[in-house]
């Protein structure tokens, strides 16, 4: 009997260490908040996203999270792409995955946060500041005005506001114009710029672009990468997206806009966007050409832009010339950065270049390496096979 009874007390503290979703529906989720006093929790998920089965392996089972989500909030699990998920996406505003749903007895948000945190610690944060009446979503909407220039403030106001898909047009461009732009470089409200502004069409970040140097200058660590980061990614977008003669002159246009002659970055963010376009355009001997000119000079210190660039000229150009160079590009990647995918580009284009014996020892270092980091490793063991012929 004393065994019996330590078992069960096991199997309970076991039980105990995963959050306890509700098998009910949102309505009856909110029924319960109001009987139970408590707020709501919903862990609003797909069944193909990564970072969701991730997050419910790894953070759900935490069992400080799991006893803190237990005590203070009614925990519901709910599919956006199914059933009343559907309404609840469209209610909420949902579009990114995973996102956390704090929510009153009456259905308010009171706080959104959007990603899988990788710090437990994290998590009991968001559900304290969802909690409290002086930190969360309604309190920062209610107070924002009287408060408009306290940088600690609105920081949090940016990025509380920023995640629930609540954001007022234009507001993140009227903050910045109360400060001359020597202040936007503080940390407090570079947080806000890195977080709120990091798109083309806001008015604060076309100021930043016009003046690269001075940000440059202020924030020597960060400043340059977060412009060419934001200018690359917008315009991508715009050139991946652009499927008409007038979306194209749209983004045709941008493109002059931001990378004008005397813009540092024009020269490595165009020949960037030209291998895109190249790409999208399936015309892989100018893709290559434009590798053969543009690599050396603009990707030669970034590991994982030599190995994209590498793989795709494997496997689209057949111009040996740029095959040649790609085993070059490749080479230099593993020296940056030897992981294991990278590895397997360079014994790709060994292979390809006439060199088996070295592609093979190679792609068995990048085998063992994925194996000991649990990778997925069959296209390697094929390769390793095709290799011994």
């Amino acid at each position: 009997m004393r065994y019996l009874i330590l078992a069960l007390l096991l199997s309970v503290g076991l039980q105990a260490q995963k959050i306890e979703f509700r098998d009910i529906s949102f309505s009856d989720g909110m029924a319960a908040a109001k009987e139970e006093g408590k707020p709501i929790f919903i862990d609003a998920y797909t069944t193909w996203c990564g970072p969701c089965k991730w997050m419910s392996a790894n953070i759900f089972t935490d069992a400080d999270v799991a006893e803190y989500y237990n005590e203070n909030y009614i925990c519901l699990k709910i599919d956006m792409e199914k059933g009343e998920g559907l309404d609840i996406a469209k209610k909420y505003n949902v579009r990114a995955y995973p996102t956390l749903l704090y929510l009153d007895e009456k259905g308010e948000r009171l706080l959104v946060k959007v990603g899988a945190s990788r710090e437990p610690q994290g998590y009991i944060d968001a559900g304290n500041q969802a909690k409290d009446p002086e930190r969360n979503l309604p309190y920062l909407l209610e107070n924002v005005e009287a408060n408009f220039k306290d940088p600690a403030f609105m920081k949090n106001y940016f990025m509380t506001v920023s995640a629930a898909g609540m954001m007022p047009d234009g507001i993140v461009d009227r903050y910045f114009e109360q400060y001359r732009i020597d202040d936007w470089t503080t940390d407090e409200n570079w947080e806000i710029i890195t977080n709120a502004a990091d798109n083309l069409d806001s008015r604060t970040f076309k100021t930043l672009a016009r003046n690269v140097e001075l940000v440059d200058k202020l924030r020597p660590d960060d400043g340059m990468a977060f412009i060419e980061q934001t200018l690359f990614y917008g315009l991508a977008n715009k050139l991946y997206r652009a499927r008409s003669e007038e979306a194209m002159a749209s983004y045709q246009a941008l493109r002059e806009e931001y990378l004008r002659e005397d813009f540092p970055l024009s020269g490595k963010i165009g020949f960037r966007l030209d291998l895109i376009a190249h790409q999208k355009n399936e015309d892989f001997e100018a893709y290559g050409e434009t590798a053969l000119n543009g690599v050396k000079k603009y990707l030669w210190d970034d590991a994982d832009e030599l190995n994209n660039v590498a793989w795709s000229s494997y496997e689209k150009v057949e111009n040996p010339e740029v095959l040649k160079a790609a085993l070059k590009w490749a080479e230099r990647a593993v020296e940056l950065s030897p992981q294991h995918h990278i590895m397997d580009t360079y014994a790709h284009l060994l292979a390809v270049n006439g060199q088996n014996e070295k592609a093979l020892e190679i792609e068995l270092k990048a085998l063992e390496m994925a194996q000991e980091q649990g990778a997925k490793t069959q296209d390697y063991q094929s390769f390793i096979e095709e290799l011994k012929g």
